[in-house]
């Protein structure tokens, strides 16, 4: 079974091949900010991690996304190296956020 934790260390992995960084993000007082910041081809993007099954954004994490968006954050929601490997290079450009 992939677990949510799975994923995030090919995310990480795949970053780095890439010749990006990424940093786990922790924010207190702030509930719903995505999991991770990943800076790549001069780029910032926030990444949201889920497992591949069931994993659900809460309604606040919904509500930052799209304010974050609105103000032209990037912000992926990611729940599998298949994910992972869509977005990251840099299709994700190519995308509407939300």
């Amino acid at each position: 079974m992939v677990l949510e934790i799975h994923v995030e260390d090919y995310l990480v992995k795949r970053i780095e091949e890439l010749g990006g960084i990424t940093a786990k993000m922790t924010i207190k007082g702030r509930a719903g900010w995505p999991d991770r910041l990943v800076a790549l081809d001069g780029e910032l993007i926030l990444v949201e991690l889920k497992r591949p099954r069931g994993g659900r954004l809460s309604d606040v994490q919904r509500a930052l996304h799209r304010k974050l968006g609105s103000i032209g954050v990037h912000v992926l929601v990611i729940r599998s190296k298949e994910d992972v490997d869509r977005f990251f290079p840099p299709l994700w450009k190519t995308i509407e956020h939300v």
